[in-house]
């Protein structure tokens, strides 16, 4: 009987909390497949320096990269050591001449196959996750750039503060994605590198030739060589930081869509919304929602994943045994959060109108800081701020404008217009907008200043 605990390998849940693609690396056939490929690669790396027959390398490769095993005939041999390698090897022996099985896994230990053919699963994810990167970047700068001049209110604490640009605010979101990108670039090389260290990371059994093996290993598989890092877990908690990086932005975004999508704000909608059994008028942002929980999911993982860096000795089994009850759930909530921030940039709805209507609430006190320092251009700034701050007590509890309770206090008619376009592009907004914005293309900045 087929049973899921996760709504990640969910038929329930699937098409909302699962991700196809991402799956092709994750699971147990993806690690199994690593797992055999890894096994054929080590033998044809051990006769490239010698180590063993060429002929029974070449047999042993031939061998796992067309077997089939399915990982329930692996359940009671991982059930028994701890791991799935010693069934694997068992499995893999038996589909081979007794000359040629005695040198599968020769002087290798369980636990460098299983970290390498991790790391082969997690390079494909990484391209994934770039891809999908690159797709919400390029989105999100169309956006900004689209909405560069679109006045709406900036809100801090929850509350209106200052009129802003939404492309701005949009370029907000862009930024710390861009420099995710830039982080996946530098941990890639730390990452991908290839485990083959045998019993205790000495390599000893494999004498004379064993850095050579490394070295050829890590070449046809198209990892960077490396000493044994059986207990040396910094380069996985880098991703897994990563990974809570990365969603943890894209629940900001997430969660700002939320409170933009307000019915009472309104200043935002998307096409592709949920309904409600009952409430017909219902339009449920889903993919902000699910942004906004994987988020939280997965940086309550990371914490969890950083206890596996506790490691005693040459080789724990108990920190091994919580990277693979954590790391699975962080790689699939990263993509999944990446495909609904796609589907949600595809399908989302700028209501300008409505965000001018917005600025128009409480007549005006919006703009009270911009009218302050206009009005301190004429009188001493104590005395301005003194005369704004009494006039939005009137505007608040009244029904006239701040410009024109300004006006009758002091006889000076402020310009309105003129005001919300200097919000828009004065200050830093111009200089930020576009640095943030030449960033979208790499090396786009290093361009423009030489």
């Amino acid at each position: 009987m087929m049973f899921s605990v996760s709504p990640f390998d969910s038929g329930l849940f699937r098409e909302l909390l699962s991700d196809a693609e991402a799956a092709r690396w994750l699971g147990d056939d993806a690690a199994i497949r690593a797992m055999l490929r890894v096994e054929g690669e080590l033998a044809l790396a051990q006769a490239d320096c010698g180590l063993i027959p060429a002929e029974a390398a070449q047999a042993i490769a031939d061998t796992a990269a067309g077997l089939v095993l399915p990982a329930l005939k692996l359940a009671t041999g991982t059930a028994g050591a701890g791991v799935p390698v010693p069934a694997l090897v068992k499995a893999l022996k038996q589909a081979l001449p007794a000359e040629q099985a005695r040198w599968v896994h020769f002087g290798a230990t369980s636990q460098d196959i299983v970290d390498t053919a991790l790391v082969l699963n997690c390079r494909g994810l990484l391209g994934l996750y770039r891809t999908r990167l690159e797709h919400t970047i390029t989105a999100l700068a169309a956006l900004a750039q689209t909405h560069r001049h679109t006045l709406v209110a900036g809100r801090t604490r929850s509350q209106q503060a200052v009129p802003m640009s939404f492309g701005y605010k949009v370029a907000g979101w862009l930024a710390p994605l861009l420099r995710q990108r830039e982080r996946l670039d530098q941990l890639e090389p730390r990452l991908l590198r290839v485990q083959l260290a045998g019993a205790v990371g000495t390599l000893a059994a494999m004498g004379e030739p064993a850095a050579d093996v490394n070295r050829q290993l890590a070449q046809r598989l198209g990892l960077a060589p490396a000493p044994g890092w059986h207990t040396q877990r910094d380069s996985l908690a880098e991703l897994a930081g990563w990974l809570s990086l990365t969603t943890g932005q894209l629940g900001k975004i997430g969660q700002d869509w939320l409170w933009l999508s307000q019915s009472e704000v309104g200043e935002i909608g998307f096409s592709n919304g949920g309904g409600s059994s009952t409430m017909p008028q219902k339009c449920n942002p889903v993919n902000a929602e699910i942004m906004v929980a994987l988020a939280r999911h997965n940086a309550g993982l990371v914490g969890q994943f950083h206890q596996a860096l506790v490691q005693e000795h040459e080789r724990s089994g108990s920190a091994w045994t919580q990277e693979w009850l954590v790391l699975p759930a962080m790689l699939m909530t990263t993509a999944v959060a990446l495909g609904h921030a796609g589907q949600g940039l595809a399908h989302l709805q700028v209501r300008e109108e409505r965000m001018q209507a917005n600025l128009a609430l409480h007549n005006g006190v919006i703009y009270a800081e911009a009218a302050t320092f206009a009005l301190a251009a004429q009188m001493p700034r104590d005395e301005a701020a003194a005369l704004v701050a009494a006039a939005c007590r009137e505007a608040l509890a009244g029904a006239d404008s701040l410009f024109a309770l300004i006006h009758r206090r002091c006889g000076i008619m402020l310009d309105a217009p003129g005001l919300a376009r200097t919000l828009v592009d004065g200050g830093a907004t111009g200089t930020w907008f576009e640095q943030i914005l030449a960033g979208v293309t790499p090396n786009a900045g290093q361009q423009a200043s030489c």
